[in-house]
C-alpha cells in the first residue's frame, strides 16, 4: 500500500481539525439553542405558576416555583455566554441575532429577579419567610417598613433593565426575526409585574408617615350597612377609630353609631363639612352622623364623616376607610369563618344573610341592643384576626378586590394618600366622563327601614342614534322591593326597621353635555329640590352636585312586592358619537355602580340611523338596526356599540 506524502498528512490532519471544530461548533450551538428554548419555556411556566401561587396566597408554592424559575433563568443566561456564540458573533448577519439572544437572556434574568423581590416582600408581609414580619400582633416593624422603598426601587431597576434589553432587540434581519415574537411576548408578560411594582412605588414612600412614623395618625373605619343605603354606600352604623403611633396600633374608640357613640339614638351634632354640598346648604351642619354619606361621591361624604366625627367631640382623624358587608364577607371567604355565640359559624357567603336579613327578622326593635352587641363582637373578632398579621395579605387582597363595586372606599386628608386612592379606583369618585354617555343612579334610604337589602334594580338605557353623531337617550331605573312574602309588612309607610316599606330618594345624574334633560317618575312621587343653593340651581329641581355634575332628587314610597320606575331623558349633541378616524358611529356609555348588596343590572339598547348596521360581538343581541347589550353593574362598566354603513 502506497504511503502518504508528508503534505497529505498535513492536509488530513487539518481536515480532521476543521471537521472536529465544526462538529464542536455545531454541538455547542445546538446545545445553546436547546438550552435557550427549553429553559425559556420552563421559565415561563415557573414564573406564571409563581404568580398564580401568590394570588392564591400560597407563599411556599410561590417560592418553590420562583427557585425553579431562577434555575431556568440561569440556564438561559448561560446559553448566551458559550464560546461558540462568541466565535460566530463576527459573522455578518449573525451578530445581530447573537446580540438579540444575549439581550433576551439578560432580560430573562432581570424579570426573574424582580419577581423574586415581590415574592420576598410577600413573605415578609405574611410572615411565611420564617423571619420577622413587617406587621404582626398589632404592631408594625418600622425599620422594615422604611426599607420598603429601597426594595421597590431595586425591583424597578431590574424591570427597567429588562425592558431596555427587550426593546433594543432588532428584528430587521432573517436571523434576528426568530426572536421578534419572543421579545413582544416577554414585554407583554412583564406588564403585570410592572404594574405591581408601580403601585408599590407610589405606596412605599408614604407608608411610614401614614402609619405613624412621624407622629400619631388616626383613621375612622366606617362599616356600611347595606340594609339601609346611603348614596355613597351603606349607612355607617358601626364605627372604629384606629390609632397608629410609631408602629403601635390601637383601637381607642369603637361602637354602634346610633346608641353608643351618638346617643340618644343618633343625636344631631354640630360639625363643619366641605362647602358646595347639595345636601347641606351651609356650615355648621346640625345633623346626625348617620346622614353624612348621603352625597354619592366619597370625595364629599368622606369629608362630611370626618367633620361629624370631630363634631361629636371625638379626636380629629386623618382619613376615612369605608367597608360594607360585601367587603367583610370577602375577607371571611379568604381567611375562614368566625364563630359567634349568637349566630353560630359565620362564613363569608352567609354573612349578609345573617346580619342584613335574619338578624332583623329575629331581633325586634326591643331587642336591638342584643343584635348590636352580637354584631360588635363579630367586628371585634375580625379586627383581632386582621391585626394579628397572620392573614394580612389575604385580607387586604380580598378587601381591595371589592373596590370596583364601591364596597371598599377611601378618603384621605393627605394629598399623596388621596392620590393613591384615586389611582387605585378606590376613592368613590362620581364624575361625568369627558366623552360619550354616562349612567349614574343612586338611592338614599329615607325612613330607616332595613329592606334595601332586598332591592332588585335594573337600569335600561334606550338610545336613538343619528347619522350626525347626536343621540336622544332615555334612562330608567326600575326598583323592585322584593321583600319576602312571608315577612310581616310592618307599619304602612312607617319609620324604623320593622317596616317593610321603602322610602327612597332617587339621585339621578345626566352627562355634562346633556341638553333638554327631563325627569320621569311614578304618580305620588315628587321632585325634592335642594334648598339654599341658588347659585347652583339649573331649574326644575336640577342642581350642581358641587363638582359640576347635574343632579336631581326624586322621593317616593314603595310597598313590599311593589316596584318604582324613575328615569331621565336628554339629548347629546352632534359629533358626540362619531369616530373621526374610521367614520363609524360609536356609541359609548360609562355606567357607575352603587354598593348594593344585590348588584344591579344594566341593559343598553341602541337604534342606529337608517342605512347603518351594528357591528356584532359576543353577548350582543341584534335586530335590524337595533343592538342590545346587558351587564351586571358590579364595577364601573363601559359598553360600546359601533355602527357602519
Amino acid at each position: 500500500m502506497p504511503s502518504l506524502k508528508p503534505i497529505s498528512w498535513v492536509l488530513l490532519g487539518a481536515g480532521v481539525l476543521v471537521g472536529g471544530f465544526l462538529f464542536w461548533l455545531q454541538v455547542g450551538l445546538v446545545s445553546a439553542l436547546a438550552g435557550f428554548g427549553l429553559n425559556g419555556i420552563s421559565l415561563q411556566g415557573h414564573l406564571s405558576a409563581a404568580a398564580d401561587s401568590l394570588v392564591d396566597g400560597d407563599y411556599q408554592a410561590g417560592e418553590a416555583e420562583y427557585l425553579a424559575a431562577q434555575d431556568s433563568a440561569n440556564a438561559v443566561v448561560a446559553s448566551s455566554n458559550t464560546v461558540q456564540l462568541a466565535m460566530i458573533d463576527a459573522i455578518p448577519g449573525v451578530k445581530t441575532a447573537v446580540l438579540n439572544w444575549q439581550r433576551s437572556a439578560n432580560a430573562t434574568g432581570a424579570i426573574t429577579q424582580a419577581t423574586g423581590d415581590l415574592i420576598s416582600l410577600y413573605g415578609d408581609l405574611s410572615g411565611e419567610t420564617g423571619g420577622e414580619k413587617i406587621f404582626s400582633d398589632g404592631a408594625i416593624n418600622m425599620a422594615m417598613l422604611e426599607d420598603l422603598p429601597n426594595r421597590v426601587n431595586a425591583s424597578t431597576a431590574n424591570l427597567k433593565l429588562a425592558q431596555a434589553d427587550l426593546e433594543s432587540i432588532q428584528a430587521d434581519t432573517f436571523f434576528a426575526q426568530a426572536l421578534n415574537d419572543i421579545r413582544d411576548k416577554a414585554l407583554r408578560e412583564m406588564e403585570p409585574v410592572q404594574q405591581a411594582v408601580a403601585s408599590l412605588e407610589g405606596v412605599a414612600p408614604v407608608l411610614p408617615d401614614a402609619l405613624g412614623a412621624n407622629g400619631v395618625r388616626r383613621y375612622l373605619i366606617a362599616l356600611g350597612n347595606q340594609a339601609e343605603m346611603r348614596a355613597s354606600g351603606g349607612a355607617p352604623l358601626t364605627l372604629v377609630m384606629v390609632e397608629l403611633d410609631d408602629g403601635k396600633i390601637s383601637i381607642p374608640i369603637k361602637g354602634q353609631t346610633s346608641t353608643q357613640l351618638f346617643p340618644p339614638l343618633n343625636a344631631p351634632v354640630k360639625w363643619y363639612g366641605p362647602a358646595l354640598n347639595t345636601f347641606f346648604p351651609e356650615n355648621p351642619r346640625n345633623a346626625p352622623f348617620v346622614v353624612t354619606n348621603t352625597h354619592p361621591s366619597l370625595l364629599m361624604s368622606g369629608r362630611e364623616m370626618m367633620g361629624a366625627w370631630q363634631g361629636g367631640s371625638f379626636p380629629a382623624v386623618d382619613g376615612v376607610v369605608y367597608l360594607d358587608l360585601t367587603a367583610i364577607g370577602a375577607v371571611l371567604t379568604e381567611t375562614g369563618p368566625i364563630e359567634s355565640q349568637t349566630y353560630g359559624s359565620v362564613t363569608g357567603d352567609q354573612l349578609g344573610q345573617i346580619l342584613l336579613v335574619d338578624a332583623y327578622a329575629d331581633f325586634g326593635q326591643e331587642d336591638a341592643t342584643v343584635r348590636q352587641a352580637a354584631n360588635q363582637q363579630l367586628v371585634d373578632d375580625l379586627l383581632t384576626r386582621i391585626l394579628s398579621g397572620d392573614d394580612l395579605v389575604k385580607a387586604a387582597s380580598a378587601i381591595a378586590g371589592t373596590a370596583p363595586g364601591r364596597h371598599f372606599q377611601l378618603y384621605m386628608k393627605d394629598p399623596a394618600l388621596e392620590q393613591l386612592a384615586l389611582d387605585a379606583g378606590a376613592a368613590g369618585v362620581v364624575a361625568s366622563p369627558e366623552t360619550g354617555d354616562w349612567s349614574a343612579m343612586y338611592t338614599q334610604n329615607g325612613n330607616q327601614s332595613k329592606v334595601d337589602v332586598f332591592q332588585q334594580r335594573n337600569v335600561t338605557v334606550t338610545v336613538n342614534l343619528e347619522a350626525d353623531g347626536s343621540a336622544r337617550v332615555n334612562q330608567q331605573m326600575t326598583m323592585l322591593n322584593a321583600t319576602p312574602a312571608d315577612r310581616d309588612p310592618g307599619p304602612e309607610k312607617g319609620i324604623g326597621y320593622e317596616t317593610m316599606w321603602i322610602k327612597n330618594a332617587y339621585l339621578l345624574y345626566v352627562p355634562d353635555a346633556a341638553r333638554d334633560y327631563q325627569v320621569s317618575y311614578p304618580s305620588g312621587f315628587v321632585v325634592r329640590p335642594f334648598k339654599g343653593h341658588s347659585r347652583q340651581q339649573f331649574g326644575q329641581g336640577w342642581v350642581d352636585d358641587g363638582y359640576g355634575n347635574k343632579l336631581i332628587r326624586v322621593v317616593g314610597w314603595t310597598p313590599p312586592g311593589g316596584q318604582a320606575a324613575v328615569g331621565v331623558s336628554y339629548t347629546l349633541p352632534a359629533g358626540t358619537f362619531i369616530d373621526a378616524e374610521s367614520g363609524k358611529l360609536v356609541y359609548e356609555i360609562l355606567a357607575d355602580p352603587q354598593g348594593l348588596f344585590i348588584s344591579p343590572t344594566i341593559t343598553v339598547s341602541v337604534k342606529g340611523p337608517q342605512g347603518w348596521s351594528p357591528v356584532r360581538y359576543q353577548g350582543m343581541d341584534v335586530t335590524d338596526e337595533n343592538a342590545t347589550v346587558s351587564a351586571v353593574l358590579d364595577a364601573p362598566t363601559e359598553i360600546t356599540v359601533e355602527f357602519t354603513r
